[in-house]
């Protein structure tokens, strides 16, 4: 098995509650990383992470009722590269995570905590290893789609029936005025 080198977090997007900081900072403190908390003037917070004696420096910054952390670093440490896995899921987080092995990377892509992309890279070339199908998604659209075809249906066969009422020369200005309608429907429908 291939010894990881590093975790890039090209991208890292955490919004916190002030709770969920308390619980940040707990789950550091319980995979025993070395942490310093500063609150400085402007109300931001910041945690400085040591990863083989490198400060990290994560700056949350308040706004409204949450605080939000945008940025890129390298980990080396992999207790500390699981420990930041940990906090995207748990905390719902964003972000693009390269995991550098020698000679390749793999990319992780999260949205809400979870991983919906990862790729092997080598050199140029790019393999797809897994992505994530929001198949109820599809199938809801799928099945509005469907539906769509059903009201199509449904407007067509009125068209018929009141094409056929009106060869019998019954009620013409009527028919004419709900054809004119149907069709108009029907158009609206096909778009």
């Amino acid at each position: 098995m291939a010894k990881r080198l590093a975790t890039h977090y090209e991208l890292l997007k955490l919004e916190l509650t002030f709770d969920q900081m308390k619980s940040f900072l707990e789950l550091l403190d319980l995979q025993q990383t070395h942490t310093q908390v500063r609150i400085l003037e402007n109300g931001d917070h910041e945690f400085i992470l040591y990863d083989q004696g490198m400060a990290i420096p994560l700056t949350f910054h308040p706004l409204g009722q949450r605080f939000v952390f945008e940025g890129s670093f390298t980990v080396k440490d992999l207790k500390l590269a699981n420990t930041f896995r940990k906090a995207i899921q748990q905390f719902e987080g964003h972000g693009k995570v390269q995991r550098v092995y020698e000679g390749y990377h793999m990319e992780y892509s999260y949205q809400y905590g979870q991983v919906t992309k990862i790729q092997e890279c080598r050199g140029e070339d790019t393999r797809l290893v897994f992505e994530f199908k929001d198949i109820t998604g599809e199938l809801k659209r799928l099945l509005i789609d469907q539906s769509v075809e059903d009201q199509i249906a449904w407007v067509r066969l009125q068209i018929d029936q009141l094409l056929d009422q009106r060869r019998k020369g019954k009620f013409t200005k009527e028919i004419d005025q709900e054809l004119k309608n149907l069709t108009h429907e029907l158009f609206i429908l096909e778009a």
